[in-house]
């Protein structure tokens, strides 16, 4: 029985190669078909595209693109800038100015600084504000320091 069984695994391992070996082989001349065609085809497009073509356009575009960069560097051009500048002279300034910004950064702005005695409030007819702590009503709670009603104290009935 095993002498059965191992020849019956050859002859099985051996269809599937000749199986594996007959699939690669169409695989292949399906490769080879679509290679053809598109050899063919290359060749057509080849026939309209000369290198000598290519060649003289690839040269144009360099002209143009020297061209372009010769406008921007001349658009680029700096007016009354000498060429002598000096870059220790160029920082000192920079530093004057991130000392201002620091000061400026410090210092209260105007309008948030308290307001100087000024007439202004009798000149536009304002009421005086208030001082002190108004009288309650009767008929509202009173309120806590955070501005909350406060809570009734209740009795303890016994």
């Amino acid at each position: 029985y095993e002498g059965q069984r191992d020849m019956l695994y050859n002859q099985t391992y051996n269809l599937d190669q000749v199986a594996f070996a007959s699939e690669g082989i169409k695989d292949a001349q399906q490769t080879m078909t679509a290679m053809k065609a598109a050899n063919k085809e290359l060749k057509g497009m080849m026939k309209t595209v000369r290198i000598e073509d290519i060649d003289s356009m690839q040269d144009e575009m360099m002209d143009l693109m020297d061209v372009s960069n010769e406008i921007q560097e001349t658009l680029g051009r700096s007016y009354n800038v000498p060429d002598d500048i000096d870059e220790e002279e160029l920082m000192g300034e920079l530093d004057a100015l991130e000392a201002d910004m620091d000061f400026e950064s410090n210092s209260v702005p105007s309008y948030l600084q308290p307001d100087k005695e000024t007439d202004l409030d009798s000149e536009l007819n304002l009421p005086a504000a208030p001082s002190g702590h108004a009288a309650i009503p009767a008929n509202r709670q009173q309120e806590d320091e955070l501005g909350l009603p406060t809570v009734p104290h209740a009795s303890i009935r016994t």
